[in-house]
């Protein structure tokens, strides 16, 4: 007897050194984030989000990967390479609706915040361009973002507004990088930049004062929102950039937001969103900009342009922000 309790206690310790050497160990759940362009906001929110989820949540390890942007991380959750990611409100609303250039309808595009911020557009030429508006654009050098993404569907659809199509300029359409480096070397004339108003890299480009912000005209805007009626009239405050002495009229368009597909575990998406609404200061710290994140974005569902996911709804309920 004496023999066997002695064989019993010595495969438990070997069950607990097995246990502890994690062989034994709960399966660790690996989410992937699309973000956007290293250049921009979007990546190192990603990051900030993914340090605390990992840090708050047992058994999951997310991480944060440049992408293309909106278009690029809607394709992304669609093939399920990416589990959550950033992306812009509108764009959602026309993957979920089947809208141009999204060929078929992505009904299971869920929100799992409020919004993140308020996105712009921002236009760029150089002073020694001549460049005063948009319409100036013809027949110059002009970046945009990579072919299908979030700032190339800004480009294309601005020049529309003032009845130009990429045939009238000399387009590039590189990263937010490599344009903003292209516009220092004298390269390019002008920009049409899908980068978030305070982003590092605008603060860059306009740093020795040889590039100015261009204004988008009432025309141009009333053009814009024949095309959706959920662009509005915003402004570019002052001092938002070096040089920048006055605020600059463009667009604005709905919040950013988190999503996931519809299909994620709710429990989970509960705890991420719960996560992030409880280190608020942490997702500040990253940009200025960022502190619009806060309860004020979680918008009523019906002001919402794609639903929300039933784990973060319920969280939102239980704070008293939704009904």
């Amino acid at each position: 007897m004496r023999k066997m309790r002695n064989k019993a206690l010595f495969v438990m310790m070997i069950a607990l050194a097995l246990g502890g050497s994690g062989l034994f160990a709960a399966p660790i759940m690996h989410l992937t984030m699309g973000t956007a362009g290293v250049s921009g906001t979007n990546y190192p929110t990603g990051i900030a989000m993914c340090s605390l989820w990992n840090a708050n949540i047992a058994g999951i390890k997310a991480v944060a990967i440049a992408t293309g942007g909106s278009p690029h991380n809607i394709d992304l959750l669609r093939t399920r390479d990416a589990d959550i990611a950033q992306v812009r409100s509108l764009e959602a609303y026309r993957a979920t609706n089947g809208i141009a250039p999204y060929p078929e309808k992505m009904p299971w595009i869920r929100a799992i915040t409020g919004g993140l911020f308020m996105d712009v557009f921002q236009v760029v030429a150089s002073k020694s361009s001549g460049i005063k508006s948009v319409a100036d654009f013809k027949g110059k050098r002009i970046v945009v973002g990579p072919v299908g993404s979030g700032g190339e569907v800004d480009a294309r659809e601005t020049l529309a507004a003032y009845g130009l199509t990429y045939k009238d300029v000399k387009a590039s359409f590189v990263e937010y990088t490599q344009g903003i480096e292209m516009m220092q070397d004298g390269l390019a004339d002008g920009g049409i930049l899908g980068l978030a108003m305070g982003a590092a890299g605008m603060t860059e480009l306009l740093l020795d004062g040889k590039i100015q912000l261009i204004p988008i005209t009432d025309a141009a805007l009333a053009n814009l929102k024949k095309v959706n009626v959920a662009y509005t009239r915003r402004d570019i405050p002052a001092n938002t950039y070096p040089h920048q002495t006055a605020p600059v009229p463009t667009v604005g368009t709905p919040p950013d937001v988190i999503m996931a597909r519809a299909d994620m575990d709710a429990d989970l998406v509960y705890k991420m969103t719960k996560t992030l609404y409880e280190n608020l200061p942490t997702i500040h710290s990253v940009s200025a900009l960022l502190k619009q994140f806060t309860k004020d974005l979680v918008l009523p569902d019906d002001q919402m342009l794609i639903p929300y996911h039933p784990g973060a709804r319920k969280y939102f309920v239980e704070q008293g922000w939704l009904k």
